[in-house]
């Protein structure tokens, strides 16, 4: 799969099940505001891919869309986003950072899971569930505000990563 670039035509309204999957020389792809979701392991191995901007107009993200893209470094979730599904990120090495919206009322089990670049988070209050190891194995997380009423011992924190209830 020798894909770098790829435009999503304005027709398109659903990026579907491993669409792109396995297309370990894509770089960049242009989502169009007529998609309104991105399937499971839809970006699965996207290798080459280091940033995506999703529209505003995404309402579901599935499980496993953006797992292994070992080069993604940011991403922009939108307000239009209620759910960080499971294993959404997991193995997004290279990830630095991300902006959880206050839309969110739930992060998945291993969500993070390997997100070894990811040095620090802020889960909004609005968050009312994390599933066990959303957090597990990140290697570089230093600090993680947390609001109160959620238990940090199930997320696969090491003792070194700080805490702070919001």
């Amino acid at each position: 799969r020798s894909l770098i670039r790829f435009s999503i035509p304005q027709s398109v309204t659903c990026i579907k099940k491993d669409t792109f999957s396995q297309c370990s020389s894509l770089k960049s792809v242009s989502i169009p505001s007529s998609v309104t979701s991105i399937g499971g392991t839809a970006f699965h191995l996207c290798l080459s891919l280091k940033t995506l901007s999703i529209p505003s107009s995404v309402t579901l993200i599935e499980e496993y869309a953006f797992s292994n893209c070992s080069s993604l470094e940011s991403i922009s979730i939108q307000p239009s986003i209620t759910s960080i599904k499971k294993c959404t990120f997991i193995g997004c090495s290279s990830l630095k950072s991300i902006s959880i919206p206050s839309s969110v009322i739930s992060i998945g089990f291993g969500a993070f899971l390997r997100c070894k670049s990811l040095a620090n988070i802020s889960i909004p209050p609005s968050v009312t569930f994390i599933g066990e190891s959303a957090f597990e194995d990140c290697q570089s997380l230093n600090s993680i505000s947390l609001p109160k009423k959620l238990d940090p011992r199930a997320l696969g924190l090491t003792s070194r990563v700080k805490v702070t209830n919001i």
